[in-house]
């Protein structure tokens, strides 16, 4: 029975998320990269956030002796892609840390991604090290690469539906950290009119969304707090609008009266 150790491993973070990991990710190995995986016999795991590739003690003296592609330092190459539908909508970039983290991860090599509508979100390209002597190379082996998708940030615009009449209504929000716009009328798809009021700025989508907004009454003083704390943004609801003269990302969010 063959001894297995870890190899390299891959972890993505994803701030989205609650969790602040990745969900719904496949590592698609490339086809040289696959075929180089099968002759020795190295196995890869994958849970949706992070890879793990593990090889045989028995097989490393073959990898090593193939640790050049050329004259260039061999490659272990994977297309990181997601299963999630909506995963471009909640997604904005993707980049590797400045450096090495603090729990030792080192910043995942990249490769440049060809455009396209079926391109991945990253190429990772794991560098078999060809420096030092066969005992070194053996001694380092079993690192951690780290990979950060980056929320997507849009334009929070709150869509007041029903009847509002005789209210001055103002979005706030408790932190004061975001500003809104004055409500302005719209008339929806549909026909029915709307109160519509923009983030001044963009926010970032999350997945439990942290804002405190509320929705208030400033008709007289003291104001009145209508509702106490509004929805926050889901990535479905995600439009192309021209806001202040440009072309913006801006999610929508139906409140009704």
């Amino acid at each position: 029975m063959q001894r297995y150790r870890p190899f390299a491993s891959v972890d993505v973070r994803h701030d989205y998320f609650a969790d602040g990991g990745a969900h719904h990710l496949v590592f698609q190995p490339h086809a040289e990269t696959a075929a180089f995986l099968r002759r020795f016999d190295m196995l890869l795991r994958a849970d949706g956030r992070s890879l793990a590739i593990s090889a045989p003690e028995s097989q490393w003296q073959g990898i090593w002796s193939e640790r050049m592609d050329g004259d260039e330092p061999r490659q272990l190459r994977f297309d990181v892609r997601s299963t999630d539908a909506v995963c471009a909508f909640y997604t904005g970039m993707v980049s590797s840390p400045a450096g090495v983290e603090d729990d030792g991860a080192l910043p995942a090599p990249l490769l440049a991604v060809p455009a396209g509508a079926s391109a991945p979100w990253a190429i990772i390209a794991l560098p078999l090290d060809a420096n030092g002597d066969f005992e070194a190379w053996t001694s380092s082996l079993g690192g951690t690469y780290r990979l950060c998708m980056h929320s997507r940030s849009t334009i929070w615009k709150y869509l007041l539906t029903g009847d509002w009449r005789g209210r001055a209504l103002s979005i706030v929000d408790q932190r004061g950290e975001v500003a809104f716009t004055a409500p302005a009328e719209e008339r929806l798809p549909n026909g029915q009119s709307a109160l519509a009021v923009h983030s001044t700025t963009p926010i970032a989508l999350r997945e439990r969304p942290p804002q405190r907004f509320q929705l208030r009454d400033v008709t007289e003083a003291p104001e009145r707090v209508l509702i106490s704390r509004l929805p926050g943004a889901t990535p479905q609801r995600l439009w192309r609008e021209t806001v202040r003269g440009e072309p913006t990302s801006v999610s929508e969010i139906f409140v009704h009266s």
